[in-house]
């Protein structure tokens, strides 16, 4: 992670944080309003290779830092996170499911 940071510092300056696990989407918007992904650090099980029910640092790498290499990409999520910043519960869900269906299940050009 350490590596990726530095990368991302030079390129587009979001920055790659650790985190436990799950957060609230409140949690996890505002983070990106200051260039902040939170990203789990352990691998999921090797009984269960295709699938976890959190995201895994597999996930997080392959799954979202190729696109925080891109300033647009980086952009996007973070004007998404300033939109939440004082936002109530109801602007959280409707942000959180912005995000939820654009990047989460992809984007189409």
């Amino acid at each position: 992670m350490a590596e990726m940071n530095e990368f991302f510092a030079r390129k587009t300056k979001i920055f790659f944080r650790p985190t436990g696990g799950l957060l609230s989407q409140r949690e996890f918007l505002n983070s990106l309003a200051f260039n902040v992904f939170p990203s789990t650090q352990y691998l999921r099980h090797p009984s269960k290779p295709l699938y976890t029910p959190e995201p895994d640092i597999i996930h997080e790498f392959l799954g979202h830092a190729a696109m925080f290499a891109d300033k647009e990409f980086c952009d996007f999520s973070q004007e998404i996170g300033l939109a939440s910043l004082g936002a109530d519960d109801d602007e959280i869900k409707k942000l959180g499911t912005i995000y939820w269906y654009t990047i989460e299940f992809g984007l189409l050009k």
